[in-house]
């Protein structure tokens, strides 16, 4: 039996793809533009690499998407939990399913981007720019009774169509790390009873 090439299964609407995060960062006096993989805090309580970042990510329309203008738009979500060294030792998948998700007030999440005449099997590239962390770590001070902590960080984007309906969503969940000034207090209390 002789067998082809293996041939990707043909999209049919829309699908997002290849969700990244990307945030300005200073190496040695100069900026450089660098894909996050997590956000770690400083004990000058900043975010490496950045508190701002962007979400980029490539939206592709399927055969039988119908050729017109799209909107993507995001919101941010945040797992929150005590300062522990258990939270810490979690990898996200545990920590996700420890613990419930929910909004920070303070984050301006909904950040919107249009998508101007789509085509059918066409790839576009959509970045979404100017999410700022620094309001979030505001809401979080050092030495706050029970010290919380946004261990997680869950970027969703949602597509819609010209009469708002839904159409597509995707997600990209990342680490935030605290800064071992929060870790002094709380360090290796217990993981709280369920």
């Amino acid at each position: 039996m002789v067998t082809g090439p293996a041939v990707e299964p043909e999209l049919k609407n829309l699908v997002i793809k290849n969700v990244k995060l990307f945030a300005w960062q200073d190496v040695y006096k100069k900026k450089k533009y660098v894909e996050v993989l997590e956000f770690r805090e400083t004990q000058g309580l900043h975010l490496i690499p950045s508190n701002k970042f962007d979400v980029r990510c490539e939206v592709v329309g399927g055969s039988d998407l119908l050729a017109g203008d799209y909107f993507l738009w995001t919101t941010v979500d945040f797992l929150g939990a005590p300062v522990t060294r258990a939270y810490e030792q979690m990898d996200n998948n545990e920590l996700g399913s420890s613990v419930g998700w929910g909004q920070v007030m303070e984050m301006r999440d909904l950040k919107a981007t249009p998508i101007y005449f789509l085509r059918p099997n066409e790839a576009r590239q959509v970045t979404v720019r100017d999410l700022d962390l620094s309001p979030v770590l505001a809401a979080f001070p050092v030495g706050d009774a029970g010290e919380l902590w946004p261990w997680l960080v869950r970027v969703t984007l949602h597509v819609l169509d010209r009469s708002g309906k839904q159409i597509e969503v995707a997600e990209r969940t990342l680490r935030l790390s605290p800064s071992s000034a929060r870790k002094i207090s709380h360090y290796d209390d217990p993981l709280p009873s369920r």
